[in-house]
């Protein structure tokens, strides 16, 4: 596929502490077909391909960044909380209306090559947090654990972080609990997940900023203003800083952090750059516009 260096972006980082949270060695621009306006992307764990959404409809798209071929794996599922196995499969969910108008949400696995797609969990109203770790996806419906493996090896649960009506839980060793690190009168938790050890969890607390804390809601530390939080690796997040006027985003900046709130920026004012997912090695960051465009951020690793 053909890339687009943008120097002007590597020429105008600035960082926002002492240290270097991560070596950037270059930023592109992925050039998509004019009649794509890419929404926001998913990057696959071994960096090779994203799963993208338009800003037309609710198709997801698989797109090779080796070689630009382009498919649609759907035309009714959710970026948002998609997962991709290391075996490539995409874990999506798909929302569905019944004869009453009333919502519900399945979880769906489409293989990309082949377009094979199997139900994960049933539709339901009570969808809870998704986790994949290597080829096993873990889901809480209802408060409860539902584990599959994409793969013949045996199920090893590890810990799912999810949001139910308002509160911060923890879904571990089959067990559903609300941790809520900073009290749950008055706080709204958004964008949880567990670090790939398994010993910490990220979240957004509106007002407040970005966070971690331990698995049962001890220890919160407070990393600063970073939005839609995804882990790069055990001891460092990427998301966005950004900035809107109330109906449109003004600006908005790639940030890394470290868990004792060390950060860097990693895009320039240049581009508002949004929605941050990163290869299983954090070699590679995919990152959307509100123009539709979709970039990719090369990490010296």
């Amino acid at each position: 596929m053909k890339h687009f260096n943008i120097t002007a972006l590597m020429l105008a980082m600035a960082f926002a502490a002492t240290g270097q949270v991560l070596s950037v060695g270059s930023i592109e621009k992925v050039a998509v077909s004019a009649e794509i306006s890419v929404d926001q992307a998913v990057m696959a764990p071994d960096g090779k391909s994203v799963v993208i959404s338009t800003n037309t409809d609710r198709s997801l798209r698989y797109l090779s960044l080796e070689d630009g071929q382009m498919k649609t794996l759907t035309d009714n599922g959710s970026i948002l909380d998609l997962k991709i196995a290391d075996n490539g499969t995409v874990v999506y969910r798909q929302s569905t209306l019944n004869e009453r108008h009333r919502r519900y949400t399945s979880i769906q696995a489409v293989e990309p090559m082949t377009l094979a797609t199997k139900q994960l969990v049933e539709p339901s109203r009570e969808l809870g947090g998704m986790a994949v770790r290597g080829n096993q996806v873990m889901a809480v419906d209802n408060l409860k654990l539902k584990a599959q493996a994409l793969d013949n090896h045996a199920i090893e649960e590890t810990p799912v972080a999810s949001i139910h009506r308002g509160q911060l839980m923890i879904t571990r060793n089959g067990v559903t609990t609300a941790i809520n690190p900073n009290g749950k009168h008055g706080q709204s938790y958004l964008w949880p997940s567990v670090s790939p050890d398994g010993t910490k969890v990220v979240y957004y607390l509106a007002t407040m900023g970005c966070w971690t804390c331990d698995l049962d809601g001890s220890n919160p530390q407070r990393i600063g203003v970073i939005r839609a939080p995804r882990w790069i690796d055990d001891a460092t997040i990427v998301g966005m800083r950004d900035e809107d006027d109330g109906q449109f985003y003004t600006a908005s900046t790639i940030v890394a952090a470290t868990l004792d709130g060390v950060t860097q920026d990693l895009t320039s004012p240049d581009v508002i750059a949004m929605f941050p997912t990163a290869s299983a090695d954090g070699s590679k960051i995919a990152f959307s516009t509100p123009a539709g465009e979709l970039y990719i951020i090369n990490i010296n690793r």
